[in-house]
């Protein structure tokens, strides 16, 4: 019997790759999302802001204003955190053979935007608020620790792995 080419089939092939492809694309941006949103908690967290305020010679009340901001703020972060969470566990649940799985997955997909962008703007006014209490000798120590920041020895380290753009700057 000769095989006969299917044009449907082979279209619900690729469309059920690429929905599988994006289903493991979003399950492994989810579970990066965790240290990503809160690399500060936790006891390592804390010894990491005290050396900070040590290496940037922070006075008594500076120290006091710098836990105020972190205690203030980490209300908020922690209830997008927690959203985060409870949509990586929707989208864990999903029935991949339900007939509006991608509407289903298009709209936490959506929503995980959302909590990313809150996310990334909630970091961003801590982090303002944080360099509004420093002195201006403190600021430009503080931005010369960024730049060594995360180095892990490798001179010139940048995100984006060999051949890209970002690793040659």
């Amino acid at each position: 019997m000769k095989y006969q080419f299917n044009r449907n089939t082979f279209f619900n092939y690729k469309q059920m790759a690429m929905m599988l492809f994006a289903v493991a694309a979003f399950a492994l941006a989810s579970l990066s999302s965790p240290a990503y949103a809160f690399p500060h908690h936790g006891p390592d967290g804390m010894r990491h802001m005290e050396r900070m305020a040590d290496t940037l010679n922070l006075t008594e009340q500076q120290r006091q204003q710098f836990k105020q901001i972190h205690r203030d703020g980490r209300n908020a972060g922690m209830a997008i955190h927690d959203a985060m969470q409870d949509n990586r566990d929707a989208m864990m649940k999903l029935d991949p053979g339900a007939k509006n799985y991608s509407a289903q997955v298009a709209q936490l997909a959506t929503e995980k935007a959302e909590l990313v962008k809150q996310m990334a703007i909630h970091r961003g006014e801590q982090r303002s608020k944080v360099y509004a209490m420093l002195t201006p000798e403190q600021r430009s120590k503080a931005a010369e620790m960024k730049k060594h920041f995360r180095k892990g020895g490798k001179e010139g380290f940048r995100h984006g792995g060999p051949g890209s753009d970002r690793c040659n700057k």
